[in-house]
């Protein structure tokens, strides 16, 4: 639809080019074109009997006008700041006072010291070493009789700091002085019983060690003709100056701590190992390459579970045939459960060049349980199978929602303003309320769909009433109008998450496993082709399946390498994969 508002005079005012009355009349020709167009369209739409929709552009329109004059208005008064504001950087003492205050400062000190320093904060708050869990539980806030509300009371933590008995202890012993080892009392020489500890916890960096195998070579001294050499201990399977210790940092750190591989070429060279890029990156992919079947049959059972969710998180990914160099990639995450609430859970990811279905139709395929999701349009467009029939990514009858992404859309206008949007937030908060409320008393999956139906339905009636009946109200592009759109549209998929109680009526338990690699992206902010995305999806499986199960990934990683680079039979791939391993090696200790 066209738009009232003039874009060739406004570009021709950003680049200072000054507008001539010449060239004012053929702005204003233009102008008098665009409107005469809209009058058109709109007395069409009233003709065919489509009023409404008339009506909706027209307040798009205006909504689009309002938006741009309240963005003029604003960039006037910042320039009008900008021209007649104060010029000094000087601030006052009342600024300096507001200043303190805003950084935490208390308002008794900024009255009366005439320098006021940078306030410190208060110290962080611990639980003495040793202390039980009851001395360490926060106390009930006393009530105050004056005004009947509840004092605030400093929060202590829940448990106290530990250290592993195993640590390094370094002990530093003092002594009393010579002239206070005499007893004041009687003047005789006391003795030691015993002393006080303060202890003081220190970072020492990691550092590198270099197994030297020296094997001994003996010659005749006579003869000069024979020379003996002792055999080598054991042989590596792969010939390299590293094992496969280091091979398993590159994994855990670029994944578990976000580290990117310069980051660690900094940090070996720091440690005294001077690894060059090319060398670093070489090792990284084949590490992934070699883990990438460990991985694919992890992806294999989490798509297999009774219950997978699924989510995506872009991923820019280098590409010097494209315009700007780069495309936006997907990194998807999938976790898989069986439904009991509170159950063990797997995790897995892919990686996708694009975000058409055709690209996920395979792993979407693979799955014959429920499929809980957002609201992308992907997942209900039809694709070509291996056969050429026509399928549903994601089928509608086994399907769930999400209503944490219905709740984020009355969030948003909420925030920009509208107060409306409060009405359907409390519906969610008495939803997740009895939710918790589940999770608190250890419902099983059938207590819980009972008490959904008896408390829960109710609730998601009213809001469904409540959108339907302002719905129609709102206007097009308002961010209420775009909330309940999407809550109508995934309504009978969310509806779907209260019918059985080993539904989860949110997506959450992706989003807290993406959100790993959202913070790691950040770091190293691109992958280098559709292939890097693969072996960085690779990574992540094991990696965070790992901590999902509570393993230390280095150690996991660590044998895993070792075993596949001695050729680990194809037949028993599945027994490295995370949860099987796992369970192995806790039998083993067992056993032992």
């Amino acid at each position: 639809m066209a738009s009232a508002l003039s874009p060739e005079s406004r570009d021709l005012l950003s680049a200072g080019v000054q507008i001539d009355a010449e060239m004012q009349v053929d702005l204003e020709l233009a102008r008098q074109h665009r409107l005469e167009t809209l009058k058109a369209e709109l007395t069409r739409l009233v003709t065919e009997g489509n009023g409404l929709t008339a009506v909706d552009q027209v307040m798009g329109l205006f909504l689009d006008m309002d938006r741009r004059a309240e963005q003029l208005a604003f960039r006037v008064l910042l320039a009008d700041r900008f021209r007649f504001g104060r010029r000094t950087e000087r601030l006052s003492s009342n600024e300096l006072q507001q200043l303190f205050l805003a950084f935490g400062g208390d308002a008794e000190t900024a009255k009366t010291l005439e320098e006021l320093p940078v306030p410190a904060p208060e110290q962080p708050e611990q639980v003495p070493e040793g202390a039980t869990d009851a001395e360490a539980a926060p106390e009930p806030e006393p009530v105050s009789s004056e005004q009947g509300k509840p004092k605030k009371k400093k929060r202590q933590r829940v448990r106290s700091m530990k250290v592993d008995p195993k640590v390094e202890r370094i002990p530093h012993t003092s002594s009393v002085p010579e002239g206070e080892r005499d007893c004041s009392v009687c003047g005789k020489p006391m003795k030691a019983f015993g002393c006080i500890e303060h202890q003081l916890i220190s970072f020492v960096p990691a550092k590198i060690v270099v197994h030297v195998e020296q094997r001994e070579k003996l010659g005749c001294s006579f003869c000069r003709k024979d020379v003996a050499v002792d055999e080598r201990a054991a042989a590596p399977a792969v010939v390299r100056k590293v094992d496969t210790s280091l091979l398993a940092k590159l994994v855990e750190e670029k994944c578990v701590l976000a580290l990117p591989l310069d980051r660690q070429r900094r940090q070996l060279a720091r440690l005294g190992l001077d690894v060059p890029d090319k060398t670093l990156q070489s090792y990284w992919a084949y590490t992934t390459d070699l883990l990438e079947p460990v991985a694919t049959a992890a992806l294999s059972e989490v798509l297999g579970s009774t219950i997978v969710a699924a989510d995506d998180s872009h991923l820019k990914t280098l590409d010097k045939s494209r315009k700007y160099g780069t495309f936006r990639g997907h990194l998807w995450c999938f976790v898989g459960t069986d439904g009991a609430p509170g159950g063990p859970e797997t995790v897995a990811y892919g990686y996708t060049p694009s975000w058409q279905a055709t690209e996920i139709s395979a792993w979407f395929s693979a799955i014959d349980g429920f499929v809980q999701c957002d609201g992308y349009a992907g997942y209900s467009r039809e694709v070509e199978d291996d056969d050429g029939e026509s399928m549903v990514a994601v089928p509608p009858d086994r399907r769930l929602g999400c209503g944490m992404h219905i709740r984020s859309k009355f969030h948003a206008s909420l925030l920009a303003k509208d107060v409306r949007a409060a009405i359907p937030l409390k519906y969610f908060a008495d939803l997740y309320a009895i939710e918790a409320d589940c999770k608190e008393r250890g419902l099983d999956s059938n207590a819980r769909a009972d008490e959904r139906r008896r408390r829960s339905l109710p609730l998601l009636d009213a809001l469904d009433s409540w959108t339907d009946l302002l719905h129609p109200k709102l206007l097009p592009k308002s961010p209420l109008r775009r909330a309940t759109t999407y809550a109508i549209n995934q309504r009978d998929f969310f509806r779907r998450c209260f019918e059985d109680g080993r539904f989860e009526i949110d997506n959450g338990r992706v989003e807290r496993r993406i959100r790993m690699f959202a913070v790691a992206r950040r770091n190293f902010l691109f992958t280098g082709s559709p292939r890097g995305g693969e072996r960085l999806a690779a990574a992540f499986t094991l990696a965070d399946s790992c901590l999902l199960l509570g393993v230390e990934p280095h150690r996991y990683l660590t044998d895993v390498i070792g075993k596949l680079e001695n050729s680990w039979p194809l037949s028993r791939l599945s027994e490295l994969v995370p949860h099987r391993w796992a369970a192995q090696q806790a039998a083993q200790q067992a056993a032992e």
